[in-house]
């Protein structure tokens, strides 16, 4: 019979299981911090405060230098101002200022210094980690005891980065070996990743020396099924020193790479207008989760409701940011998807006079005109699933009207028809 450890330690190894499929992951402590209180004097919760608002500004910001930054250097003078809720808590027997921080004070901040702001939708991490003591070398797995694993989960959490660890069981063990990972063999990790289905890999090669450890540290920013492929060279980096700050110095090279690919630049005018066409509308819940999504965008400053067409959607959007930004930003979400990786059709893309089926009989857009410059104007299709944000920066065309059992087609003909897309535009929802 199993003892009450081992019974525990498969339980862990079962919810690890069921947990496998990662994609990118929602970050919801950006807007907290937990500080240590010295004392319970004045000046000590003043230090606390501002150190609460430094690292909440450099998890919103993506940037480990942001306090640097003339203007956020001002406001942490002032930090009160920023935290919306605070209350004292505990941390390894230690009393702490625990705080929240208001998100949009936060984003004003950043958008006068002009900063960057790293949405809470970002890249999940798998981290393959080898460590060699003594001139022997053993894969760390999720459930291994390990002190750096313990520093680098505490330091990534700190910075909002999503990480996991894999969990250790035959088909990991079989499927990549400690030379595989010590010699960062591409294809060999690549295949090992795949059942995790992460947006990013992690190879780090850990020496320990007593209480030091030296570490070295290849990052691959393309999920497991297109690393091979992509044969694009991996960041590399390295840090040392005691176990704490070294693991500390990785995991911030780490997140400020990964913010470099998918923060967005404030403090800027709109780049202009943007078309994107959303295919595969059934409902009118499709319908506003795409439309409260699209709207939650740290790319997007405003959407407008262009066009509505059988089963596709057609909306303006004023970019803070680049295409390309906004296209990463949009891609996290992996149901959605390039429309030359799934099986939709070109016939698909032709316009047909059919009507989108509605579940909701309450919800109603209503008749809006629709301003559009067309030489703001960029064109393409995106197809996009559930999301989690509020609409009011929407608007709907005229004469599109979604309403019990259908969508009414608008009759203007000069808008931008989801067929004239360019194919390399195109994606696809796959929820």
């Amino acid at each position: 019979m199993m003892n009450e450890f081992s019974m525990l330690r498969f339980a862990f190894f079962m919810l690890a299981l069921l947990a496998l499929p990662l994609n990118a992951a929602t970050v919801n402590n950006l807007y907290q911090a937990q500080v240590v209180l010295p004392d319970t004097d004045k000046q000590s919760e003043q230090t606390a405060r501002q150190q609460g608002l430094e690292q909440v500004l450099v998890k919103v910001s993506g940037q480990s230098q942001v306090v640097d930054n003339e203007v956020i250097r001002k406001a942490l003078s002032s930090s009160s101002q920023y935290i919306s809720q605070f209350g004292v808590g505990s941390l390894n027997g230690q009393q702490t200022l625990d705080m929240t921080f208001d998100r949009v004070q936060v984003h004003n901040l950043l958008a006068q210094a002009n900063a960057t702001v790293w949405s809470d939708q970002r890249p999940a991490v798998l981290v393959w980690l080898v460590k060699e003591n003594n001139r022997e070398r053993e894969i760390v797995w999720d459930q291994t005891s390990n002190p750096l694993q313990t520093e680098m989960n505490t330091a990534a959490n700190q910075r909002g980065v999503p990480v996991l660890m894999p969990i250790g069981d035959f088909e990991d063990i079989t499927a990549v070996t400690v030379p595989d990972l010590w010699g960062g063999f591409v294809e060999p990790v690549a295949n090992a990743s795949l059942r995790y289905n992460p947006e990013a890999i992690l190879i780090v090669r850990a020496r320990e020396d007593g209480s030091n450890v030296s570490l070295s540290w290849q990052l691959f920013e393309q999920s497991a099924d297109r690393l091979v492929a992509s044969q694009v060279a991996p960041k590399e980096g390295r840090a040392s020193g005691e176990l704490a700050v070294a693991t500390r110095e990785m995991v911030n090279q780490i997140a400020d790479q990964l913010a470099a690919k998918y923060a967005v630049q404030l403090g800027g005018e709109s780049r202009g207008l943007f078309t994107i066409s959303v295919a595969n509308i059934q409902t009118t819940e499709d319908f506003f989760t795409l439309e409260r999504m699209l709207t939650s965008l740290s790319s997007v400053a405003s959407v407008d409701v262009q066009r509505l067409h059988g089963d596709k959607a057609m909306f303006g959007v004023n970019l803070l940011t680049t295409e390309d930004a906004f296209k990463r930003e949009l891609l996290l979400d992996r149901r959605m998807t390039p429309l030359s990786e799934n099986s939709y059709t070109g016939q698909d893309l032709v316009e047909s006079d059919s009507n989108i089926n509605v579940v909701n009989q309450e919800q109603s857009i209503s008749d809006t005109d629709v301003s559009r410059s067309e030489q703001d104007v960029t064109t393409n299709t995106v197809i996009v699933g559930d999301g989690v944000v509020s609409p009011e920066k929407t608007t709907a065309p005229e004469d599109s009207t979604l309403t019990e059992g259908s969508v009414t087609q608008p009759r203007s003909s000069d808008v931008v028809t989801p067929s004239e897309v360019a194919v390399e535009n195109q994606f696809y929802w796959q929820p």
